[in-house]
């Protein structure tokens, strides 16, 4: 993981590295925000929970995933991403989640022309040894930091009160969200669609099981964060489906060395991990 320069904290949740060997490695994709992704070596390939399947090119996007998917990457794979803020998602492709999502995208269809050739440059750079992954992080930081199209204001601040909503618990009151904006539920919905893929209610689901899994994930977190979490499911049924349905994996599952493990850290997502890094704080 490589943490984002100040100036994009609000764009980048995390830039990240992945390096495998030559055998193929089949992961599962938790459902996360936008991936601006360069493969300097190797390919993935991935299929979605709605069976919707693509493959990976020097230059990719994969959109906003409301749900996890399965991956297959054939080494020796060097990947080299950053995860995108759903602001930041907006700002580089205006294409809304809730139309766009659970697929890859060409870099053709949203980067201008002389950013894809920049990171293909780097890309061949960093595969020829003359750069680092650093290096490839700062040409995909120029790239969002170019997204061209602007945000309304009142967009903004809708999503950034339902961000910090989410970041306010582990199993906040959406009536605390809709009293705390100034404009109707219905357009509180119709934005986080646009910006999130569902409504805050789904949301608020998908972040609570991500949470689940970062704990589960890493024990360091503590018994009392695990305690608060869990607290929130009605039974233990209803935990594993929603795992399941946002990770791939099962509690037990998560628990076992991976690829996925390893990106499961709160440090490295944004809002989702917010409420995590403040309890260990």
């Amino acid at each position: 993981m490589i943490p984002p320069p100040a100036s994009l904290a609000r764009s980048v949740h995390t830039f990240y590295v992945i390096e495998t060997g030559a055998a193929p490695v089949e992961e599962t994709v938790p459902a996360y925000s936008a991936q601006l992704i360069v493969m300097v070596r190797g390919s993935v390939a991935f299929t979605f929970a709605d069976g919707r399947t693509g493959c990976s090119s020097r230059v990719f996007v994969n959109a906003p995933q409301l749900r996890s998917a399965n991956s297959v990457l054939e080494g020796p794979v060097l990947q080299i991403g950053a995860s995108l803020t759903h602001a930041a998602w907006q700002r580089l492709s205006n294409l809304p989640a809730d139309v766009v999502h659970d697929r890859l995208i060409s870099a053709e269809a949203i980067l201008a022309p002389e950013r894809i050739a920049a990171l293909e440059a780097a890309a061949e750079a960093c595969d020829a040894g003359r750069i680092g992954p650093e290096a490839v992080c700062a040409e995909l930081a120029a790239t969002i930091a170019a997204g061209p199209f602007d945000l309304r204001s009142d967009h903004v601040e809708v999503v950034e009160t339902i961000l910090a909503w989410l970041a306010s618990g582990f199993d906040p009151d959406i009536r605390a969200l809709y009293e705390a904006v100034r404009v109707s539920p219905r357009q509180v919905q119709r934005i986080c669609r646009r910006f999130f893929g569902v409504p805050p209610a789904q949301v608020l689901k998908r972040f609570r099981a991500l949470r689940a899994a970062m704990v589960l994930a890493q024990p360091g977190l503590g018994e009392a964060h695990r305690d608060a979490l869990m607290a929130t499911y009605f039974d233990q049924a209803h935990l594993i489906r929603d795992i399941r349905r946002y990770t791939g994996r099962t509690p037990t599952q998560l628990r076992q060395p991976s690829v996925m493990r390893a990106l499961l850290d709160p440090a490295s997502h944004g809002d989702a991990g917010a409420p995590l890094m403040a309890a260990a704080g």
